[in-house]
């Protein structure tokens, strides 16, 4: 199941990106957004985890608020201009993980704009991180969520675009995350983040990106046959 949703992920593009966009938000046939994130006056985190659809998720965010979001550009120019056009169809800011990027991104939430991370993403060798655990296993976690929420007062949210039934239609859900607990100490900060994370993946484990790399290396070599 996981290698069926995670070839939908790649052909689904196709209509996601290409598609009219009216057509592709009329696909999104169950809403759960919780009430605290339409009411939310101040800027908001929104963590979305490789789950589900995210890209058709940055379509509907795009119609509801001006995000900006972190990517990793491509090395060829065109590709990488072609991927920016088609995520900002309906609005939005892609910025590079950079400092250009962080820059821009720290001006975006002081103005009160929504920022979406994808807080599974393991962190570059050489990036700062947080000793922690996903599903039990040593994954090392993104120190950017806990050194955004200590610095600055904004709302937190997790959420996913599901694959629902009949397939092709998706479901969205969005749920509130405490603040406190994460611009707290760091290690609690990324233990409570990695532990929502579960929970949701837990509603849908099919749909989660478990070909991506999360954990350490010495994980997946611990779990090799006669290891």
């Amino acid at each position: 199941e996981s290698i069926r949703h995670t070839s939908y992920a790649m052909i689904e593009l196709a209509t996601i990106w290409h598609r009219p966009v009216e057509q592709v938000i009329d696909l999104i046939t169950a809403i759960d957004v919780c009430p605290e994130f339409t009411a939310a006056e101040k800027a908001r985190i929104v963590l979305l985890p490789h789950l589900g659809s995210w890209e058709t998720f940055g379509m509907w965010l795009g119609q509801q608020t001006d995000p900006i979001y972190l990517y990793k550009p491509q090395e060829n120019p065109a590709l990488d201009q072609y991927i920016i056009d088609l995520r900002a169809r309906t609005g939005g800011e892609p910025v590079p993980t950079d400092k250009s990027g962080l820059r821009r991104l720290l001006n975006g939430i002081r103005r009160g704009r929504t920022l979406v991370i994808l807080p599974d993403q393991k962190p570059g060798r050489n990036s700062a991180h947080i000793e922690s655990t996903f599903f039990g296993l040593d994954a090392p976690t993104t120190a950017l969520v806990q050194s955004l929420c200590s610095k600055l007062a904004c709302d937190v949210f997790i959420a996913t675009m599901y694959r629902s039934t009949p397939a092709g239609e998706f479901g969205l859900r969005i749920e509130p995350l405490d603040y406190e607990r994460l611009s707290g100490d760091e290690i609690e900060s990324a233990a409570y983040m990695n532990g929502a994370i579960e929970r949701l993946v837990r509603d849908f484990p099919e749909q989660y990106q478990w070909g991506y790399r999360r954990f350490r290396s010495q994980v997946y070599q611990s779990l090799q046959p006669g290891s």
